[in-house]
This record gives structure tokens, C-alpha cells and sequence, in this order.
């Protein structure tokens, strides 16, 4: 079992399970720069053992979590030819949901140019970390040249000029980084985009206009080269809204890499998996445009829908498949589903390796099922045919065989001031799970970062010695380089890095499995129009694949992803702020299935601490989370398959110098962090079983709470001590006022009331009354002294009197 694997199953709340925890490595070095990029950061993904199974093309995996000091570099797979290129997983990704990371909404791309305006469309043919923001002047036809755009990259401005195609380019942006892309028109009005986030696994297309749309609509969209519609193969797959369709609808058009050759009569299936585990599928054939269009869908967020057909191509069959999406209550949805060209003599495409990896390559007729995550022991696996609910097949799973090539790994760069410029070391480690050693001849070569041959020559290759560590000098500077390796027969590389101005330590740490996972081999022929999936029943709460269809000559690779079903994490940062401790971050909320999650009538209620003071939520998130007065944050819609997340902030107040932190976790905290910002004296009493560290980075000394992962229905609580406190009169003060004018307006009224005549003795009797009001306000004021005991005695002196002269 993976070391995710244990920790996961430490929040699975079962019994026969208590006790089984086990921590993941950990990496000391580097905090401080981890620490910059997370304080000048809106927090980036957590490390969350995640992975997206349906990624195309070579991707990075994307950095470890910052917010937990890991400044790792995702390691990502390489094949010999470009077309054979494969999703890879970390180490720890081994074994978490392939849904993390999968759209919780559709994607924001839109046909129509104005649809488009404004919103970030994920582009594979971009490097990781590059946003093309493209300027027209009402029309893709008229790009503006020469303008300048900002990049507010998480809230610092990056500038650039348009080229002649009305393009500005910003390269190696951070994973997870929080932008906006921003221009003035001609009557210096600003324009802005949407604020996204960058995806670790592609680039980022933008289009802003700077006059209002003409036309009807023709033209392109801001992805393509020359600025007009891609070719469908880019669009295949990708769900996106329409504002110009019917809420409900689901418009799905297919064709054969060419919007002018569409398939008629063809059947397309829509299945639907709804919260309450209901499942239904309905099928239409395509028109002479090639589009089946699905009315009438559930908008509420309740239910995720795939859609999916099978196109023939040169005697084969192309399996076609969306990634699933959770409808938008005003919008309407579209969808290309595209094979190659109709006289293409290309391999049979199987799209549906974006949903499941199908790296196995299982047999004609056979359907291998993978469970990964905390099976069970002894349950019974089921194929189930998806429009009838019957039980087609069941086994129970056997122990496969260990795949020692199935290599994930995990890097992280370190500059080092007495490392020459031009020069890295790398040192390589690790073994099967469990282990950790040195490893020898393991095949190094550096290259550009834009290198896009895998197989190219590198501008320095070496192999590691027993040591596992080898020196690399790179001949030039050569701006952003990544690092190949060759580990057990896998190719893997990391994310760029830059050795111009000083050199480094790469440490690369590579891990596969000692034994094989769980697996379940069925034999079945395909049927036309039959929808599948698997499932299974452990520890009461039901386990579900995606759906999938069977072609001839092709079997499918399904994994069964065993985890709970709902986990929480937190990233926060603090400051003291006057008598408050401000908090303020991120929150995610993670559904480990395909199947939305409801919660109950009234939505997911997450607490915050007790006493929580003045929370709010980010304007963006504001139409799905609202605050909950005395509870916490209220998520009112359904959590869509994979990650809700939310920035939010609040306060607590300090009291006598200190903070009580006591928050319940229904759902526990998984792989969650927080930071204090730290002022003289102050101490943390940690939540147990949580460590702290001191770090100080150039915004200031923080205390780090690290790995925070506490059970579901427990809570987390702490005490931060020695905190500035209000002075004494600070608070007896205003209650004295409130005092006295509360006795100044009874006077007041009882004068009114009763017309007493005022006397001599009675001006005296007040003159005398504030004139000690006025000497113990002074005396207040005074604070810390030498003599306590002299000053409170002169204090209740003081009081005596005043009780003399008031009747």
C-alpha cells in the first residue's frame, strides 16, 4: 500500500480501519522560497495526490502543494513519438481520485467570438504556464497591434505589447497562479477577463476587444494560429457553455475532424448520473449537420452527464467520449465530438483515456478493472449494463503482478550560491514504495525547456554513479532548461528551471510498487449502443466507474477509485489586526466520485472556529457559497465530481492577549495547512498530532502548521498566547462612559419628569461628581506602573468619594 494510500485510509471512518496512518516524506529545504510564493500567491493546488486522467499530450503533473512547503517539481511522461503521448502520475498520485482536478463547471470556450470574450480557454498547443492574451478591434479580423496589457498575476502586474496578430504573450507563469488579463480601449475605459486560474497541464488563450462585436457571430474564437475556429479535433471532448441555447440543453455535434463533413444518422448517448444514484441514458441520432441535441436536463447541479458515440473510420472504430459536466442553470451546452479526417488512415482514436488512462492496452473483449485507493478485502466487483441496472458480471479481485516501469516520481530545484552558474547537481533516489536509496545508472540529459523531441540529443547526458548524485554543466546559458531522466525504462522530466545566474541541487526522488493492485478481468463481446460501468458496495457507501462503451477489436481499462467519499482542507494565512486575529484562503471541498454529492435540502455547511467574527466570500465564488451567521460557510449547490473550491476570510477576536481556535471538522482536513504571522512573544498551543515550525521569509516570521489531517467529526483546536492586549482602559473605559451617559440622559428624563428645581448644593454636588469622573479617567489612562498597589488604592479612593457625592 501506497504511503497516500495509509493516509487516506486514516480518514476512512471504519472501525476495523482505526490506527492505520502513516505520514508522507517530507522535505525540509526550501520552505522560505515555498513560503514567498505561497504569501504573494492566492494558494495553489494542495498536494493531493491527485492526477488527471484525462489529460492529452505530455503534461507536467503539476507542482506539489506550496501551501505545505514542498516546493516539488512534477515529473511527466515522455514516449518515443509525440502521438503516443501519455498522462502521468506523481508517486503519491498513484492512488487518488482521477476526478481531482476535473471540471467542476463546463469549460468557458464558446464558438461565438462575443461568447468568447473575456474567457480563459485551456490550450494544449501553449507550454505550461504561458497565457496568449489576443486584443481585436470588434472583429478577429482586426487585431490591435502595439497595445499594452497587463497581467495581474495573483495581484502583482505583469506588462506586454501585442504583436501584429494582436497577441501578448506571458510566459512561465506559476501552476495555480490566480490572474486577470486587463487593456484600456480608446476612451481609455478598462477591459478585463474573467479571473482564472493556471491549469498545470496547458497554456492559456484570452481574447479582449476593445470595441463591441460585429458581425453575426463567423470568425474564430481566440485559439487557433491565425486566429480563427480550430480545427474540431482541438474542441473534441471539451464541453462548453452557450449562451444562445435553451437552458437545459445539451447540443452535441459530430464530424470528421472538419465542421463542412458531419456524420448523419449516427447515434449519440447522453448518460446521466444523478445524487441519487439513479442512472439515465438516453440516445439520439445525429441530423444531416451532424448535431443530436438533449433537452430538458437537470440544471440544479445534482447530475453529471457524459456523452459519447462511436464513429467508423477506415475500417476501425474511433471511440468518442466527453469529459462529464454539471449543467449551468442559464446556460445551455455544447459539445464537438470529432474524429480524425473522413479518409484518415490514422490509428483508431480512444478518447476514452480521458477519463480513465488506458496504458494496460486490454484485450479485445475483455474489460480489466483496476481498483486503487482502500478496497475492501473479499468484495465483489460488478458489470453493469447502464440502461437496464442488471448485473452483467461479478468477481471478486485478484493481486496483479507489480509493473516496476509504473515510475512516478517527484523533484525539487534548489539554487545554491556555491554552485558555479550553468551547473546543477542531481542526485537521484528512492526504490520501490518503503525504500529509499541511492540510485545508480539512471540516464540524465538537460535540455531547453522548448525542446519538443523527446528523443533529441541534450546539451549535456550523463548517467548517476553509485552515489546516485552527478554534477551537469551546461555549456551556455540557455535560459529555461528541464532535466530527462530514464528511470526503470520510463522517461520522465521536470518542470523548467534556470541556471543563468547561479547554479543548484536537483533532487529527484522516484518511487514505484512492490506488488500490483487489485484487478478484475471480465470477458464480454460489445454490443451496439450498450453503455457499461462498474461498481461495487464496501464498508456501506457505493463505488462507481465512469460509464464506457465496448468496440470491436478493443477491450477497455477501467479504474475503480476507492476513497471517501468527501474530503475538506483548508490553506490559510493570519495576521494579528488590532484585536483580531484576520484570517483569510482557500477552502477546498473534494467529491471523489463521478456522482455529484448533495449534502442535504439546506446545502454543505463547513464550520468555522467558534466565535468567528466578519466572514465573507470572494465576490467570484459568492453565487455558490454564502456565509452561514454563527455556523460558517453554506455551499448552496451540489459539490460537482472533483474539486469545489472557494476563497473566503474571517476573524477571531483576542481576548486578554489571547485566541481560543476551536473548529469542527464534520468532514475532517486532509493534507491542510495554516500560517501565523508572528509578533514578539507569541506562542501556539498546537492541535495534537500537528506540528509548527518557525520560518522567516521577506514578508515577515511565520508559524508554520504543517500537514494538519484530522479525522472526519472531530475538531481542531488551539491556543495562540502572549498576543498584544488592548490596554485596561481600552475596555473599562468605554463602559464607564456608557455608564456615565447613561446616567446623565435618567437625569435628564427625571428632571423633565418631574421639574425639580435645582439647588446650589445640587451644582456642587454635579461639579464635584466630574471632577472624580475626570480623575479616574486619568487614572485609567495611566496603564503599567512601578507601584500597582499605590495606584489602585488611589483608584478606589477615588471610587469611594464618587459614591459619597451621587444619590
Amino acid at each position: 500500500m501506497t504511503a497516500c494510500a495509509k493516509r487516506l485510509l486514516s480518514l476512512v471512518p471504519d472501525p476495523a480501519l482505526t490506527g492505520v496512518t502513516a505520514k508522507a516524506p517530507r522535505r525540509q529545504d526550501q520552505t522560505n522560497q515555498v513560503l514567498v510564493t505561497r504569501l504573494q500567491a492566492t494558494r495553489g493546488s494542495l498536494d493531493r495526490c491527485s492526477f488527471r486522467p484525462w489529460r492529452l499530450g505530455a503534461l507536467a503533473v503539476g507542482p506539489r502543494d506550496q501551501n505545505h512547503q514542498r516546493a516539488q517539481i512534477a515529473m511527466t511522461t515522455t514516449t518515443k513519438t509525440a502521438s503516443a503521448k501519455r498522462p502521468i502520475r506523481l508517486w503519491s498520485a498513484t492512488i487518488l481520485i482521477a476526478l481531482l482536478g476535473m471540471l467542476a463547471s463546463v469549460p468557458t470556450a464558446s464558438a461565438q467570438p462575443a461568447a468568447a470574450l473575456g474567457k480563459p480557454l485551456p490550450s494544449a498547443d501553449l507550454p505550461v504556464g504561458e497565457v496568449s492574451i489576443r486584443i481585436i478591434a470588434g472583429s478577429p479580423a482586426s487585431p490591435v497591434n502595439g497595445t499594452e496589457v497587463t497581467l495581474v498575476v495573483n495581484g502583482a502586474p505583469h506588462l506586454a505589447r501585442t504583436d501584429t496578430a494582436g497577441r501578448a504573450v506571458f510566459k512561465d507563469l506559476p501552476s495555480a497562479a490566480t490572474v486577470q488579463a486587463k487593456v484600456t480601449d480608446e476612451d481609455k475605459k478598462e477591459i478585463t477577463s474573467e479571473t482564472f486560474v493556471i491549469p498545470s497541464d496547458s497554456g492559456v488563450r484570452v481574447m479582449l476587444s476593445t470595441r463591441p462585436m460585429t458581425g453575426g457571430g463567423g470568425g474564430g474564437a481566440p485559439f487557433a494560429n491565425g486566429g480563427g475556429m480550430p480545427e474540431p479535433r482541438q474542441l473534441s471532448g471539451e464541453p462548453r457553455p452557450e449562451q444562445s441555447d435553451a437552458p437545459g440543453s445539451y447540443t452535441v455535434r459530430v464530424v470528421y475532424d472538419d465542421f463542412k463533413d458531419p456524420l448523419e444518422n449516427v447515434p449519440v448517448t447522453l448518460v446521466g448520473y444523478h445524487a441519487d444514484l439513479k442512472v439515465t441514458i438516453e440516445t439520439k441520432q445525429t441530423d444531416k449537420e451532424g448535431r443530436a441535441q438533449f433537452t430538458g436536463l437537470d440544471r440544479s447541479g445534482s447530475t453529471s452527464y457524459f456523452a459519447m458515440t462511436q464513429v467508423p473510420r477506415n475500417g476501425a472504430i474511433d471511440r468518442l467520449i466527453a469529459k462529464p459536466v454539471v449543467l449551468d442553470p442559464q446556460l445551455g451546452v455544447r459539445l464537438v465530438l470529432s474524429s480524425e479526417k473522413r479518409n484518415s488512415t490514422a490509428p483508431p482514436l480512444d478518447e476514452l483515456v480521458r477519463l480513465d488512462p488506458q496504458e494496460s492496452g486490454a484485450p479485445a473483449g475483455k474489460v480489466m478493472v483496476t481498483l486503487t485507493g482502500v478496497p475492501a478485502p473479499g468484495s465483489e466487483i460488478a458489470l453493469v449494463d447502464a440502461a437496464t441496472g442488471a448485473v452483467i458480471a461479478k468477481a471478486a479481485p485478484h493481486q496483479a503482478a507489480a509493473d516496476p516501469t509504473d515510475v512516478n516520481a517527484q523533484s525539487q530545484f534548489e539554487p545554491k550560491a556555491d554552485v558555479p552558474a550553468g551547473t546543477v547537481d542531481v542526485q537521484v533516489h528512492g526504490g520501490t514504495l518503503g525504500t529509499n536509496v541511492a540510485l545508480k545508472d539512471v540516464a540524465i540529459k538537460i535540455v531547453p525547456s522548448d525542446s519538443t523531441d523527446p528523443l533529441a540529443a541534450g546539451l549535456v547526458e550523463s548517467k548517476t554513479p553509485e552515489s546516485g548524485t552527478v554534477r551537469l554543466a551546461v555549456p551556455a546559458s540557455r535560459g529555461q532548461l528541464v532535466a530527462v531522466f530514464t528511470i526503470n525504462g520510463k522517461r520522465l522530466s521536470s518542470q523548467p528551471f534556470d541556471l543563468s545566474k547561479s547554479g543548484g541541487v536537483l533532487d529527484v526522488e522516484a518511487h514505484w510498487d512492490s506488488q500490483g493492485k487489485a484487478e478484475v478481468v471480465y470477458d464480454i463481446a460489445p454490443k451496439p449502443g450498450q453503455v457499461l460501468y462498474v461498481e461495487s458496495e464496501m464498508r456501506q457507501q457505493p463505488y462507481r466507474t465512469e460509464p464506457f462503451q465496448m468496440v470491436d477489436g478493443r477491450g477497455a481499462h477501467i479504474t475503480l477509485f476507492v476513497y471517501p467519499r468527501i474530503l475538506f482542507s483548508f490553506s490559510l494565512t493570519s495576521h494579528i489586526d488590532d484585536s483580531f486575529l484576520a484570517v483569510s484562503g482557500r477552502f477546498d471541498v473534494e467529491n471523489n466520485s463521478w456522482i455529484p454529492y448533495v449534502a442535504g435540502p439546506d446545502g454543505m455547511v463547513l464550520p468555522l472556529p467558534k466565535h468567528f467574527k466578519g466572514a465573507i466570500v470572494a465576490e467570484r465564488d459568492q453565487a455558490d457559497v454564502s456565509v452561514a451567521q454563527g455556523e460558517g460557510y453554506r455551499i448552496v449547490r451540489p459539490i460537482p465530481p472533483g474539486t469545489k473550491r472557494f476563497q473566503g476570510a474571517f476573524s477571531l477576536p483576542i481576548e486578554s492577549g489571547q485566541v481560543d481556535w476551536a473548529l469542527d471538522l464534520p468532514y475532517g482536513a486532509f493534507q491542510s495547512g495554516m500560517e501565523i504571522l508572528q509578533v514578539p512573544g507569541m506562542s501556539v498551543n498546537l492541535p495534537a498530532n500537528v506540528t509548527g515550525r518557525t520560518v522567516t521569509v521577506p514578508q515577515g516570521t511565520y508559524f508554520l502548521l504543517e500537514q494538519i489531517q484530522i479525522l472526519p467529526r472531530q475538531s481542531m483546536t488551539m491556543t495562540i498566547t502572549n498576543l498584544p492586549a488592548a490596554a485596561a482602559w481600552h475596555v473599562w473605559l468605554p463602559r464607564l462612559v456608557g455608564i456615565v451617559v447613561i446616567v446623565l440622559i435618567l437625569g435628564g428624563l427625571g428632571f423633565a419628569l418631574f421639574g425639580r428645581a435645582t439647588s446650589v448644593a445640587d451644582f456642587a454636588r454635579a461639579a464635584k461628581r466630574a471632577a472624580l469622573l475626570d480623575e479616574l479617567v486619568k487614572l485609567e489612562k495611566i496603564g503599567k506602573t512601578d507601584n500597582p498597589e499605590a495606584l489602585g488604592a488611589q483608584r478606589e479612593a477615588v471610587i469611594a468619594e464618587l459614591e459619597k457625592h451621587w444619590d
